[in-house]
C-alpha cells in the first residue's frame, strides 16, 4: 500500500524529527530535500551526514513510521504551513498538523476553553454559562478532552449542536479509555479532531505539555473557567496572554482564598468574567474586508 504524497511528506518529517528532536530544524531539513514527498530511502545517505545518524537507521525508522501511517483507520488530512486551512500559529512552531472531521471549522474564528479536572459547583456553573453563550453566538470551541471542565463542555456543546474542535495529546485514533473513544467519535461526526502527533506516536502522559503548547499557539482568545494555583490550564492561559491574545478568567476564582494566581493574572492584564456581556470581549474579531483602492481618496 502506497501513501499519498502529503502523508509521505509527513512520514519523512516525523522520521527526521524523531532523530533530531527539533521541529523547526527537522522541517527545514525536510524541505531542503530534492523531493520532500518521495520516500527518504534515496536521500538517506546525504541526510545521515547532516544529522549524524546512519543511513540504515534512517531507512529503518522511516519504514516503521510509514507502516503506522498505512494502518491508520481514521480518515486523516495532513496540514502543512502553506495549506489555506493551516491555523495561524503564535508562539511555538508546529509544522505538521493532523486533522479529521469537519475541516471547514478551521476557517472560522474560535474561542479556547480550559479548566481543571475536578471543578467546584461554581466552576461547573461558569462552564455551563460559557457554553450557553457560545451556542447563542455560534462560535466553535477549541478544547482538550481532559476530565472535568473540558469534557463537560464538550458534552454540553454536542448535545446542543455546538461546534467542537478537540486537540489531542496523542495520535488521532489512539484513546486512553472507551469513554474517551466514544466522545471522540461523536466529535469526529460533526466537529474536528486535531493533533500534532503522528499515528506512530505512543501514548505518554508528558505529551500533554506539547499539546498544551500547540493549543496556545493556535488560540487567539481563551476562557479559564476554574483552575487551582499551578494547574496545567495556566500554561495555555499564560502563553495566550503573552502572545497578545485575550485571556479571561472567572471572577468567582477571586473569591477563593487559595486561588492566588487568579489575582496575579488580573494584575498582568487578564480579563475577568462576571456576566455574559464580559464574554463578548472574547469573541473573535472579524478581519476588515479589503477594498479596492480609490483613485480619489
Amino acid at each position: 500500500m502506497s501513501l499519498s504524497p502529503d502523508k509521505e511528506r509527513a512520514v519523512n518529517y516525523e522520521t527526521i524529527y524523531a532523530l533530531t528532536g527539533y521541529r523547526e530544524r527537522s522541517y527545514k531539513l525536510l524541505m531542503a530535500l530534492p523531493d520532500p514527498e518521495e520516500p527518504l530511502d534515496s536521500a538517506a545517505a546525504a541526510l545521515s551526514e547532516t544529522i549524524g545518524k546512519s543511513r540504515d537507521e534512517i531507512v529503518s525508522l522511516r519504514h516503521s513510521i510509514a507502516e503506522c501511517f498505512e494502518s491508520e483507520r481514521i480518515d486523516t488530512k495532513v496540514l502543512f504551513p502553506e495549506s489555506p486551512l493551516f491555523p495561524e500559529e503564535k508562539g511555538e512552531f508546529f509544522p505538521v498538523i493532523y486533522a479529521s472531521g469537519n475541516l471547514s471549522l478551521l476557517r472560522k474564528r474560535r474561542i479556547t476553553l480550559v479548566g481543571m479536572p475536578k471543578p467546584s459547583m461554581q466552576g461547573k456553573h461558569d462552564t455551563a454559562a460559557f457554553v450557553s453563550f457560545i451556542l447563542s453566538e455560534k462560535v466553535p470551541v477549541l478544547l482538550s478532552l481532559d476530565d472535568g471542565i473540558p469534557s463537560m463542555a464538550a458534552e454540553l456543546l454536542l448535545r446542543n449542536n455546538g461546534e467542537v474542535i478537540a486537540v489531542l495529546s496523542g495520535g488521532l485514533s489512539r484513546c486512553e479509555s472507551k469513554s474517551e473513544a466514544m466522545l471522540r467519535s461523536r466529535i469526529y461526526a460533526s466537529g474536528l479532531l486535531l493533533s500534532v502527533f503522528p499515528p506512530s506516536q505512543k501514548l505518554e502522559r508528558w505529551l500533554v505539555m506539547i499539546r498544551n503548547s500547540f493549543t496556545a499557539s493556535i488560540s487567539g482568545s481563551v476562557f479559564l473557567a476554574e483552575e487551582k494555583d499551578g494547574g496545567p490550564s495556566w500554561s495555555v492561559f499564560d502563553k495566550v496572554l503573552a502572545t497578545g491574545g485575550r485571556a479571561m478568567l472567572s471572577s468567582s476564582m477571586l473569591e477563593v482564598p487559595s486561588y492566588t494566581w487568579a489575582r496575579k493574572h488580573i494584575e498582568s492584564g487578564a480579563l475577568t468574567y462576571s456576566s455574559e456581556k464580559d464574554l463578548k470581549r472574547l469573541l473573535p474579531r472579524e478581519k476588515k474586508a479589503e477594498t479596492e483602492p480609490d483613485l480619489f481618496s
